[in-house]
Parts: C-alpha cells; sequence; structure tokens
C-alpha cells in the first residue's frame, strides 16, 4: 500500500515519503477492585508528505480505497505549505536497539487477567478499605516507512505496561499510583509492587500538617517527571525555530545544577520511544542535553534542523496522521551517589512526594510550574509522620534544579523515564493550613 501512494505521488511529480503504521492493542482494566473489560483493537494508518513546487504538503488516511485522493490532498495542502528546507534521507544502516520481546506477543489475555486479581487480591488483604483500578496495555506496532530518496524500511515494536491506582476515603481522597514497564518480557513483581501500595497506604494514615514556607524537597521518580516537562519543551529545536525556548543562547553555559545529566536516549533497550530510525528514517542516537548542568544543545527534525541551518539529531516523532515534530524519547536522568533511607533520616523537616497533579497554572515554555501535589508526606525529625493534604510546589524548573541536595543512586523505569529521586535543599510550598 505504501509503495501504492508513493508511485502515485512521483507521478505528480512530488518528491514524497510515506509513512504506514500498524497496530494492535490489548487493554485488560480492572475497575474498583473488578475485572471490568478486555477491549482488542486493530488500527491502520497512513501519512503521506510530500514536496512540490519547493513547498510542503501532507494528508493521511485510514481507507486504502481513497489512495488517489490521499495524494489530492497532499499537492493541495502543497499550495499553501512551508518551504521545504530539507531532503528526505536515502537507505542507511539501522543501529541495534532492543525493542521486541516474543513473550510479550504470546502472552494470552487471560494471564493479565489472573495477574490484576492476583495483585487486588493480595492488596485487599492488605489494604481492606483500598479500592484498586488496574490496568494492562500491551500494543505491538510496525512502521513501515518509504520516500522518494531510496528510503525503504519498516521495524517493530512491542510494548506492554501496567498501571495501578488506589483509592483511600481517609480525612478526604488519598491517590496512590504506581506503574510497571514490562516490555523486556517479565512478569510484573506483583509481590514488590504490593509491598510498595501497602507502605504508602499506611504512611497515608496520619494526617500531618505544614505550614506554608521552603522546604527541603524529595521528589520520587513518578514527580520527578513533572519538572522534566518544561525542559523536554525547551529543547525542542521547535521552539529554537520560534524564539520561544528560556535555552536560546545558552548552549555552552552552566544552565542546571553539575548534579544534572539529562540524556535522550532513542536507543535505550525497551524503552517505550526507542525505535532504530525516527519517524523520518534518520537514525535514532544518545544524545546528552545537558552534562553536568551545561547545556549541550536541541533536538531537531528535518524541518526544523533546515529552519535553523544545521542538522537533524534523528528527534523527529510522529503517527501516521501528523507531520514529524523533533521531541524527546526515552529521557535519562543520571543517577547520583544518595541512598533514600539514609536521605530521610538526615531531613530534619521537610517533605516526600510520590505524585503531582497536572501542571496547575503552569507556563512550560518559560518552565514555570505549579504542581498540586496528590501524594506528600512530611518528614519531621527523619521520620516520615503522616499525609499532607492540599499542599503545592511552585517555581521555575530551571531554577529548581539549580538547588539540587542530592540525587538518588538508582532509577526507576517509568517506560520512557528513566529517574531517581531527587532531593531540592529548598522549593517553596503553598498549604492550606
Amino acid at each position: 500500500m505504501e509503495e501504492e501512494i508513493l508511485a502515485l505521488a512521483e507521478a505528480r511529480r512530488a518528491e514524497a515519503e510515506v509513512i504506514g503504521i500498524d497496530e494492535n492493542r490489548t487493554v485488560v482494566e480492572f475497575k474498583a477492585n473488578a475485572f471490568h473489560s478486555q477491549d482488542n483493537r486493530l488500527t491502520r494508518g497512513y501519512g503521506l508528505r510530500l514536496v512540490r513546487e519547493g513547498r510542503v504538503g501532507f494528508s493521511s488516511t485510514t481507507n486504502p480505497d481513497v489512495l488517489p485522493e490521499l495524494v489530492e490532498a497532499a499537492l493541495d495542502n502543497a499550495a499553501l505549505g512551508r518551504l521545504c528546507r530539507f531532503d528526505f534521507p536515502g537507505p542507511g544502516a539501522k543501529p541495534a536497539v532492543k525493542t521486541f520481546d516474543n513473550r510479550v506477543i504470546m502472552l494470552p489475555a487471560q494471564k493479565m487477567i489472573d495477574w490484576g486479581r492476583e495483585l487486588i487480591a493480595a492488596l485487599r488483604s492488605r489494604v481492606p478499605a483500598m479500592t484498586l483500578d488496574v490496568t494492562f496495555t500491551r500494543s505491538y506496532r510496525e512502521t513501515v516507512l518509504i520516500n522518494s530518496a531510496g528510503l525503504d524500511t519498516r521495524f517493530s515494536c512491542a510494548e506492554f505496561d501496567l498501571s495501578v491506582t488506589g483509592l483511600l476515603v481517609q480525612d478526604g481522597l488519598v491517590w496512590i499510583s504506581e506503574y510497571e514497564n514490562l516490555s523486556a518480557g517479565q512478569a510484573p513483581a506483583l509481590g514488590l509492587l504490593a509491598d510498595r501500595i501497602e507502605k504508602r497506604a499506611k504512611a497515608a494514615r496520619s494526617r500531618a500538617r505544614l505550614a506554608a514556607g521552603i522546604y527541603p524537597v524529595i521528589l520520587m521518580p513518578s514527580a520527578v517527571t513533572n519538572l522534566l516537562l518544561p525542559i523536554k519543551v525547551g529543547v525542542s529545536g521547535k521552539q529554537l525555530e520560534k524564539g520561544a525556548s528560556p535555552l536560546i543562547g545558552k548552549v555552552g553555559q552552566q544552565v542546571l545544577d553539575e548534579e544534572m545529566t539529562i540524556t535522550d536516549n532513542g536507543l535505550r533497550d525497551f524503552g517505550l520511544a526507542s525505535a532504530p530510525l525516527d519517524a523520518e528514517g534518520v537514525p535514532r542516537r544518545r544524545t546528552v542535553l545537558f552534562d553536568h548542568g551545561v547545556f549541550r544543545g536541541f533536538l531537531f527534525d528535518l524541518a526544523t534542523a533546515g529552519a535553523c541551518h544545521t542538522e537533524t539529531t534523528g528527534s523527529a516523532g510522529r503517527s501516521y496522521h501528523a507531520q514529524p515534530q523533533p521531541g524527546t524519547s526515552n529521557l535519562e536522568l543520571a543517577t547520583g551517589s544518595a541512598r533514600l533511607e539514609p536521605t530521610l533520616k538526615d531531613t530534619r523537616s521537610g517533605l516526600l512526594v510520590y505524585d503531582c497533579l497536572g501542571g496547575g497554572q503552569s507556563n512550560l515554555l518559560a518552565g514555570d510550574v505549579a504542581l498540586n501535589l496528590s501524594s506528600a508526606y512530611r518528614i519531621e525529625n527523619g521520620e516520615i509522620t503522616g499525609r499532607v493534604k492540599d499542599a503545592m510546589i511552585a517555581g521555575n524548573v530551571f531554577e529548581m534544579f539549580n538547588n539540587v541536595e542530592a540525587v538518588g543512586d538508582s532509577e526507576r523505569d517509568l517506560g520512557n523515564y528513566f529517574v531517581p529521586f531527587v532531593m531540592f535543599s529548598g522549593l517553596k510550598v503553598a498549604t492550606r493550613d
């Protein structure tokens, strides 16, 4: 099908690129402690990007019976499209990366159901008042990419993950969330997962009060990802092209604390954003964004690289129904030397944060965040003394990441984030108490 679309476009004297994506997704859901549904869905779509008379056009479809109309729509779109400042890449070698384990595809949905029931039973025996939602998501995706420069390639990936959310009604609502990336084919560590949820539920039984102020704050990995969102926006070549990134003019400068080394790694084995090639057929790579706090550069796709007079970094992402955009793949925050328990013991008065709710009134382009804390605990004299309600942390992430006291010695695999805990020596905390 992709070859037919390309031939139709080239017959109209256009250079073209065709992407075809087939995805088979299985979702097993438990809601309120009971099995809810098993959904199997197959999607298939095609995207056509072409260049005619120096301008870019695009169209997409899920209907294989309208290919001539697909080409006509892209040609019409090109009449008003942006100027083309790039060439489509030709064929080349694919770097090695593991994105597929046969155990993921062969796993029956019934096994996911059994695991869900086992986890819920274990947690209900430990925390009877907890209401649990459990979701297993498995997908197999095959991408075909061809273009007028001779590129003709395909690659596949299999993804599998587990997310758990527990709800307690305890002096208000208490949400406890956990996640596991199972794409390497391993079975979920249900016992360890239950241990983590139970530990947090026990800590939430007591209510601790905290006056507004500036405190040492330990962000666990799932909360650290919220602070990385503005950084993901800031390193995009699209924002450089627009003149909107706060990192413009800072390449080679110390921007973050020396403890901060942040890497975009599209070749991380079994990362959810890993692939041998990006969405334009350019080899993926491992790109250091911040080296001990020094900003090393932006991420580009073909179009933004052309507009900024540089080279692509193999950072194009897309679905079949949209044109490529530069962005991060798997973000890695390098580990440090701190261990969690000693770090807690050494904290006289502070806050331990597991989860945040959204970005609040954030200005991601400027790096500003205001994060409501959905799962936060008071630290007093080295001990967790209870849950803190109605709290928020606010500030600028570039300033926050210049205020780092410790970085954890081990990382959590969160699918497309691989991060340790981070302790900040002082963050602004707002509360209602």
